[in-house]
């Protein structure tokens, strides 16, 4: 161990209380009978010399290099070409950081907390590093850690991506990935020969366990869809031009036609009378009458021209009512009686643009309501697809590309967890909607005694993850052949939470066994499912859990929101924060993006796997976007206008507005009326979605995003003459973003489809042309 650092200068003792109490002829003795040989040296003369101070000034160096061997070594037994010469090795400055100003930090020698590996989950890192220390220490040692977030940083950094992507840099950033040899089955440095895809996973066995039945449309209508709702009426266009428009239930509208730029005539000489005229548009897109809450969406991971959209909408009371209840003082813990719902499958078109490889919406074709699967499963909970669109191989059966849309994995109120294949609607019967009966679902999991399953996730192809309402997550085989009537087994159960598991991800292969979970207590638990007794991270926030975590693979970070009763600093204004986790330092925060004041809880996160811009929703209706890696990509202090070039942009604004009962026709109200309405009232359900009129205001600028606004020691809040403090903003149930979520196709991956309470979906592609203009 390395001597402790220690001053040059000579030590003298204070005469004022060293002679003190000495007289002259005492210490004119002491001083001949000393054994000195002189006096002692001045303090110009000291030993100490500048060669003496460097090796000083070194030794904080030494330590840190000792400290950090782990991390050293692992990087010297590879060739890698990311540390290059050319890195700038001066100290480095986090946009996340609250306070942006360059200031002066001493390099202090730290200790790892991992001694056998560096790929820990909690490694102690000092901000004080150059590139060439700071991207491996954050992101790991090895190429194959460095690849992803370099090539990310070359790529997405630029001014045209800084909250939105553009098709230019989505069609490079796909056209490199395809070109590289490095998959999710063989990396780039590795000399083993490339793997197949998936192609056996799920098996078929599981197609034979489904039933199926045809429904009729009147049958369905009856019992499993919503009731005919009157149409919903929507204002649509620009500041100043806004025009009123009716969707039917169950129907879409192109609000592309509220965004006209221009129109030009097509008609001429040699063109037949009626021809459509040729429009610009600055918008794009369709909306979607679903009538009531919308639960949860999710699009397929397939390939193709035709895009389909997986969609559950909360059960309206009488649906409810269908069945006897069943009386539970705890509701959220146990399953709930079967009665009806639905999952509906939307189909949309697309078409090739100029950009190789990128799909658009086709808006000549609308989108159709192409397969409803009627269920006896209670609320639709979640919704997720299989990640592989290659679902089986076999000879002796049609392909599945011809026969099934996908798998699709469901968690609903009766406590169960389900997997069903899709079927693909025949060419001749694309026209119309085709309804069926699940008798009996393809993958069928009963919840464990005295509890039920909350959330889901797939961790591959054929890893099924599920959280509980007692804070277990169970893993299933999906791929694992059933016989009628028996239960399938999970290979592995672990107890990380001790109440609901609300959210529940993983992350992209080879690191799918990482997975994140958040609770009704708040905790955000990172847990290794190859240990998971002792690879284990545990987050404690004091804050209202969300429903949504993402993972973001440039960086291998998962995000979470964070309300401000989760924040320990005390903050000027009331705010969400959009949080950052590294895989590698999981227990440090690092803060993304402020959503603005005022808006309510954050209530819906989205993120992509083609390009780092994240979307998120509140409760007022907002939805926002940001390019997250312009915020916690490590720079050098010299390039503080990159640190804190972030911008957060205003997607779309919703405001919703219920109606009164004389618009919708049922005479005046009363207070009779009122009363019955509350007495009837399910606090647990909610009420159903009240009929209203919608409105979206859209062209927002993208704002500079500003974190460290912190109240300084020793200083009051101001309070304006209008503003109350410590309020919080209450919005009604139906203006709330609900879900939103990426399409996880390449060629279409900047199409994007955002749910309200009021039960509006809309779809739209935010991938814009950055030349255009």
């Amino acid at each position: 161990m390395a001597e402790p650092r220690r001053s040059g200068r000579q030590r003298k003792a204070n005469p004022k209380y060293a002679n003190d109490g000495w007289d002259k002829d005492i210490l004119r003795k002491l001083h001949e009978s000393s054994e000195s040989s002189g006096p002692s040296p001045h303090e110009d003369e000291s030993p100490s010399g500048p060669e003496d101070h460097d090796i000083l000034d070194a030794i904080p160096d030494q330590l840190e290099a000792d400290n950090d061997v782990s991390m050293a070594s692992a990087a010297s037994n590879q060739s890698s070409d990311v540390d290059t010469a050319d890195e700038d090795d001066g100290d480095i400055i986090f946009a996340s950081d609250e306070n942006g100003a360059s200031r002066s930090i001493r390099p202090r020698p730290f200790l790892s907390n991992t001694s056998g590996t560096a790929r820990s989950h909690a490694i102690q890192y000092p901000r004080d590093l150059g590139n060439a220390e700071s991207y491996p220490g954050i992101f790991g040692p090895g190429v194959d850690d460095l690849y992803d977030v370099l090539q990310a940083r070359d790529t997405w950094l630029k001014a045209r991506d800084i909250t939105l992507p553009s098709l230019q840099t989505l069609a490079s950033s796909i056209k490199t990935s395809s070109q590289t040899t490095r998959t999710e089955d063989h990396p780039i440095d590795s000399t083993e020969p490339e793997k197949p895809p998936h192609t056996t996973i799920p098996s078929f066995s599981i197609l034979r366990t489904q039933v199926l039945t045809p429904l009729s449309r009147a049958e369905l209508d009856g019992k499993y869809l919503v009731r005919q709702n009157p149409p919903h009426a929507v204002v649509l266009g620009p500041s100043g031009k806004q025009q009123k428009y009716e969707i039917d239930h169950l129907s879409a509208l192109d609000f592309g036609q509220a965004w006209q730029m221009e129109i030009q005539d097509a008609t001429d000489e040699n063109s037949t009378i009626g021809e459509a005229q040729i429009e610009e548009r600055y918008h794009e897109g369709c909306l979607l009458n679903l009538g009531e809450n919308v639960q949860c969406l999710a699009w397929a991971p397939c390939l193709g021209s035709v895009q389909y959209l997986a969609i559950a909408v909360r059960c309206t009371s009488g649906l409810r009512q269908m069945v006897p209840p069943t009386t539970n003082d705890r509701p959220a813990f146990h399953p709930s009686p079967h009665y009806p719902s639905s999952i509906q499958v939307w189909a949309f078109q697309t078409k090739h643009i100029a950009f190789d490889g990128h799909r658009a919406l086709n808006m000549q074709q609308e989108p159709k309501l192409l397969i409803v699967l009627a269920t006896e499963w209670g609320n639709i909970r979640h919704l997720k697809w299989c990640p592989s669109s290659r679902l089986g191989a076999n000879e002796d059966v049609p392909r599945s590309d011809d026969s099934t849309i996908g798998f699709l994995g469901v968690v609903s109120s009766d406590g169960h967890a389900r997997v069903v294949a899709v079927p693909r609607a025949s060419k001749a019967d694309n026209s119309e909607m085709v309804a069926y009966r699940v008798e009996r679902a393809a993958f069928d999991v009963a919840p464990p005694h005295d509890t039920l399953f909350t959330t889901l996730t797939f961790a591959s192809p054929t890893d099924l993850l599920l959280g509980t309402a007692n804070g277990f997550i169970y893993v299933y085989d999906v791929s694992e052949r059933m016989s009628e009537g028996n239960t399938p087994k999970s290979y592995m159960h672990h107890q990380v939470h001790h109440t609901y598991i609300i959210s529940l991800c993983s992350a992209s292969a080879p690191h799918s066994t990482l997975v994140p979970s958040t609770s009704a207590s708040g905790e955000l638990v990172l847990t290794d499912l190859k240990s998971p007794e002792q690879d284990r991270v545990v987050v404690s926030r004091s804050c209202f859990p969300n429903p949504d975590l993402i993972y973001m693979p440039f960086t291998r970070s998962f995000f979470a929101v964070l309300d401000r009763s989760g924040n320990s600093q005390v903050e000027r204004n009331a705010a969400t924060l959009l949080a950052c986790h590294h895989v590698r330092q999981f227990p440090s925060l690092l803060k993304v993006a402020k959503l603005p004041r005022w808006t309510g809880a954050a209530t819906a996160l989205a993120g992509s796997r083609w390009h780092p811009c994240i979307l998120v929703g509140n409760a007022k209706g907002q939805v926002l976007a940001t390019n997250y890696l312009r915020k916690i990509l490590p720079y050098p202090r010299t390039e503080n206008k990159k640190a804190g070039g972030a911008y957060l942009q205003k997607i779309c604004e919703y405001d919703w507005q219920p109606l009164t009962k004389e618009d919708v026709g049922k005479g005046v109200s009363t207070q009779a009326d009122e009363t019955a309405e509350k007495e009837d009232l399910d606090i647990y359900h909610g009420r159903d979605a009240r009929p209203g009129m919608s409105r979206f205001h859209e062209g927002f600028q993208p704002e500079k995003i500003d974190v460290g606004n912190f109240l300084p020691a020793g200083r009051k809040v101001k309070k304006g003459k209008t503003e109350e403090l410590n309020g919080e903003a209450i919005f009604e149930e139906e203006q709330a973003v609900t879900v939103i979520d990426w399409n996880p196709n390449a060629e279409c991956a900047g199409l994007v489809a955002i749910g309200w309470g009021s039960g509006i979906v809309k779809v739209q592609d935010l991938a814009y042309d950055a030349q255009e203009g």
